[in-house]
């Protein structure tokens, strides 16, 4: 797996920030036709659209690890509503497979991940780590650090300690994150192929095309926080335990909102940067856009690029299958139950 040094991330994200302000804030002529490339909308699909359905599909590239989803639906809400629905960690509070959530203070606390409880299985697994062999996405030095915290600990105490450890583990990686951006990111360690989350993460970019053309100075922040923050840029971390297939998975993630008008069209325009996950994931970045077609309409786009936790060779065509399906599925889910709640709020 080729591997960004230091120096070429660094030259990348001054290249995006010198596009950025060139480009002085413009974006597609058409940002709703850009979307609709983005998801390769046939004009079926997008008749179905108009009809009210909402569309989720998981779009083949060609690499064999990473995993491009795309969902689509027509939402009667103002943009207003959608922008606090979405700021609410983009509406995921409720969902029925969110397990638990907080948001993240500045600088990060372990007070702030309070409501978090480790599963028994991964506490299982954190008190049996060893150097690259843990089922917890972990670098070497953590792994090896809970597992000491665990060492001679009777069974029923095991994950009150374990939980208590994990949450500073959290707070200190977040505030890392928030004082030093992209390379404060860990390395995962857990098996034989050593990830630097921040190599994965640049990777995913450098297929972004659509935020880089809708946003060049939201894409180009992405690389560089903290440093070049746009002035009508929103942004907050927070966590996340979500039950996804045989596993649950805890996440650390940051958001960042902007609201604008493109091609005189109202946009709503919300990032979704994994920092961390236990389970499955290298990397992730989501998009989440609303156009508004008139006051109280509009079309809410959902793009997720993600890298996987998978051997080098990436996944089977079996796997990937199985993906198409709990992907898709559990996208559209989570599309029908965004939109519900937002014409819930504006009826």
């Amino acid at each position: 797996m080729t591997r960004r040094n230091g120096s070429s991330a660094a030259a990348a994200a001054a290249m995006a920030l010198a596009l950025a302000a060139a480009a002085t804030g413009a974006a597609a002529s058409d940002p709703l036709d850009r979307l609709r490339a983005a998801g390769r909308l046939s004009e079926g699909e997008w008749r179905s659209l108009e009809r009210g359905d909402v569309l989720a599909k998981v779009i083949d590239t060609e690499d064999r690890s990473e995993i491009l989803s795309f969902a689509a639906a027509r939402v009667r809400a103002k943009a207003e509503r959608v922008a606090a629905e979405l700021r609410d960690r983009e509406g995921r509070a409720g969902e029925p497979w969110t397990l638990q959530s907080g948001a993240v203070g500045e600088p990060a606390a372990a007070a702030d991940f309070a409501a978090l409880a480790l599963d028994p299985g991964d506490v299982k697994d954190l008190a049996h780590g060893r150097l690259n062999d843990c089922d917890v996405r972990l670098p070497n030095d953590a792994i090896l650090s809970l597992r000491r915290e665990l060492d001679g600990v009777p069974e029923a105490a095991r994950q009150a300690r374990a939980t208590a450890a994990f949450r500073q583990l959290l707070a200190a990686n977040a505030a890392a994150y928030q004082a030093r951006g992209n390379p404060a990111l860990l390395q995962y360690d857990n098996n034989g192929d050593p990830v630097r989350i921040a190599d994965s993460l640049e990777r995913v970019l450098q297929r972004s095309t659509l935020l880089q053309e809708l946003a060049p100075d939201l894409f180009a922040f992405v690389r560089t926080f903290p440093a070049g923050r746009p002035p009508d840029v929103e942004q907050q971390v927070y966590w996340m335990k979500e039950k996804f297939w045989l596993l649950d998975v805890l996440s650390l993630d940051q958001l960042l909102l902007a609201r604008r008008t493109l091609a005189q069209v109202p946009v709503t325009i919300v990032v979704s940067k994994q920092l961390y996950a236990t389970h499955y994931y290298e990397s992730s970045l989501g998009l989440t856009v609303f156009v508004e077609s008139r006051p109280g309409d509009g079309w809410l786009f959902v793009v997720n690029r993600t890298r996987a936790d998978i051997r080098r060779s990436g996944f089977s065509w079996v796997e990937r299958l199985l993906i198409h399906h709990l992907v898709s599925r559990r996208l559209g889910a989570r599309a029908r139950h965004l939109r519900v709640r937002l014409e819930r709020a504006a009826s």
